[in-house]
């Protein structure tokens, strides 16, 4: 894209501590089809290992690459912050350990040109731990698309953050990513949406996402996430219609998760009384 042309999309990728993964998400999102303009931009979120000096040595390889190096501000702030400095009409997330497979915005894009209602698309991701996988094979028939409610949303959250795209103009009706949030943010920031427009989901795969052991969410305490569930939970409810039976459902998840997370902390190590 050249330096003077305006972008139609911004790829956004904020990143703590992810020297090891953020040249593959970088390089993932450069790959990615169309033929719209994409601009893709870096925010490093105060990391004090090699994390921004490794996106610098992209810069002649990626030339439409933007990186910010910012103050250690958090996930909510630095995803704000880096959709300020966008240009792009559309803005697509894409975490630093997580890989765009190349329709990621073909897949996408076009659900949201084709209706003004929406507020968000998105689509599905494939889960590895170690080494990503080889690419899906292509689908044998057309994605599916489903219309994303806030009672489904509610009950769960079916959303995987690297595969959303969204217009800016609803970031910013939507008040942006909640800074008051630690964890969840994704998750707060799509009821937000849901409040400005609608949200749908083509079923086509157009993301690799890691699961980390050690990533920032992985270490929160248990009871940390319970607490962000049910203050977001609570203001979807306070600004949405969540009808009485997914509350029921989310309640019932809810208790679950936690009594299973309560026998894995009391289970005796073996051959301990």
């Amino acid at each position: 894209m050249p330096a003077d042309e305006t972008p139609t999309v911004s790829v956004v990728t904020t990143a703590f501590q992810a020297e090891r993964f953020v040249a593959r998400a970088l390089r993932s999102a450069a790959a990615m089809e169309g033929d719209w303009a994409v601009e893709i931009m870096l925010f490093d979120d105060g990391s004090t290992d090699g994390t921004a000096d490794v996106a610098e040595a992209l810069k002649g390889e990626i030339p439409n690459l933007t990186i910010i190096r910012g103050e250690r501000c958090g996930r909510a702030a630095a995803l704000n912050r880096a959709i300020r400095a966008a240009r792009g009409d559309y803005v697509a997330i894409l975490d630093a350990d997580d890989i765009a497979l190349p329709d990621r915005l073909t897949e996408t894009l076009p659900m949201l040109e084709a209706d003004p209602g929406l507020a968000m698309a998105c689509s599905q991701a494939l889960v590895f731990e170690h080494e990503p996988p080889a690419l899906p094979p292509a689908a044998p028939a057309p994605a599916t698309v489903t219309d994303i409610t806030p009672a489904m949303l509610y009950v769960s959250n079916r959303l995987v953050h690297s595969t959303v795209l969204f217009r800016r103009s609803t970031w910013e009706a939507a008040g942006g990513y909640d800074e008051n949030l630690d964890i969840c943010v994704d998750y707060s920031f799509y009821f937000r949406l849901l409040r400005v427009g609608g949200i749908r989901q083509s079923s086509a795969v157009t993301c690799l996402r890691q699961r980390r052991a050690d990533s920032y969410f992985a270490e929160k305490d248990h009871q940390d996430y319970m607490n962000a569930l049910a203050r977001i939970r609570a203001e979807a409810r306070a600004g949405l219609a969540i009808p009485l039976w997914a509350q029921l459902a989310a309640a019932a998840r809810a208790a679950k998760n936690g009594a299973q997370m309560m026998a894995h902390q009391i289970r005796p190590r073996q051959g301990v009384a």
